[in-house]
C-alpha cells in the first residue's frame, strides 16, 4: 500500500476526481486545530485546502447555509440525493436533508431496532447505511421514511460492527471495525465475501475512477 497521508483523520468525503479530508493538527502554539486537505486522484496531487473549498465540495453551492445549520460540519457524512437535495448524517443517527437552496427539508433520526444508522451510499431513490450496533446494513428510502431491506443483523455474522459503506455498480463494500475487514456484498446475487483484511481498524473504502484507497487508523493509503 502507498501512503497518501499519515496521521489521525476526522472525516473523508469523496468527489468525482478524488477526495477531501479533515484532520487534527497542532499549530505553532500547540493548540489543536482542524485542517483540510484534498487529493486529486487524476493528477496524483495532494494539497492543503481552505475551509470554504472543503465545505463547497462536501455540501454544494449552498454550503454556507448548510454548514451554519449543522454547526458540526466535519463529523457528518454527506451526499447528494438524486432529486438534488443534500443529506448529512451523524453517527448518532441524526440526519438532515437540505433543499437545493440550502434550507432544511427534513430533520430526523434514522435507526434500526433502536440503534443509530450511519453513512450514505446513494442507490437510486434510496440510500444504504450501516447499523454498527446491530451488525447490519440497511437500505433506506428518505422519501417515505421506510427501510425496504436489511442485510445481516440478529445472529448473522455477515458484518462485524460495520462503520461505512461504499457502492460501486452492483457491489456494496462494507468496512467493519470488529473484523478489520472490508466485505463485498453483491446486490444482484445476494452473496457476501471478504474483499480486504487489515491489521488495524479500517474506517472507509474510497473509489475514484480506477483507483482505490482506504482510510485506516494510521492514515490514508492507496491499495491495488
Amino acid at each position: 500500500m502507498d501512503c497518501i497521508y499519515k496521521g489521525e483523520i476526522l472525516n473523508v468525503t469523496v468527489f468525482d476526481s478524488g477526495f477531501i479530508f479533515a484532520v487534527k493538527k497542532e499549530n505553532d502554539k500547540g493548540v489543536l486545530m482542524v485542517k483540510f486537505y484534498g487529493y486529486d486522484a487524476v493528477n496524483d496531487k495532494f494539497t492543503s485546502i481552505k475551509k470554504n473549498v472543503y465545505l463547497k465540495i462536501k455540501f454544494g453551492f449552498e454550503y454556507e447555509d448548510i454548514a451554519e445549520t449543522l454547526g458540526d460540519y466535519v463529523s457528518c457524512n454527506a451526499a447528494a440525493l438524486p432529486d438534488g437535495r443534500i443529506m448529512a448524517i451523524y453517527s448518532s443517527g441524526e440526519y438532515y436533508i437540505f433543499n437545493p437552496d440550502g434550507t432544511v427539508y427534513l430533520s430526523s433520526q434514522l435507526t434500526y431496532k433502536g440503534s443509530p444508522a450511519f453513512d450514505i451510499a446513494p442507490d437510486g431513490d434510496c440510500i444504504w447505511c450501516v447499523v454498527p450496533d446491530e451488525n447490519a446494513i440497511i437500505k433506506y428510502s428518505p422519501s417515505d421514511a421506510r427501510i425496504p431491506m436489511r442485510i445481516g443483523g440478529g445472529a448473522s455474522t455477515t458484518f462485524s460492527r460495520p462503520c461505512s459503506i461504499t457502492k460501486d455498480g452492483d457491489i456494496l463494500y462494507v468496512c467493519n471495525h470488529g473484523s478489520r475487514k472490508i466485505r463485498a456484498y453483491n446486490t444482484q446475487t445476494n452473496k457476501v465475501k471478504d474483499f480486504m483484511s487489515f491489521n488495524e481498524r479500517v474506517f472507509q473504502f474510497v473509489i475514484s475512477g480506477k483507483r482505490k484507497f482506504v482510510w485506516l487508523k494510521s492514515g490514508l493509503y492507496e491499495v491495488d
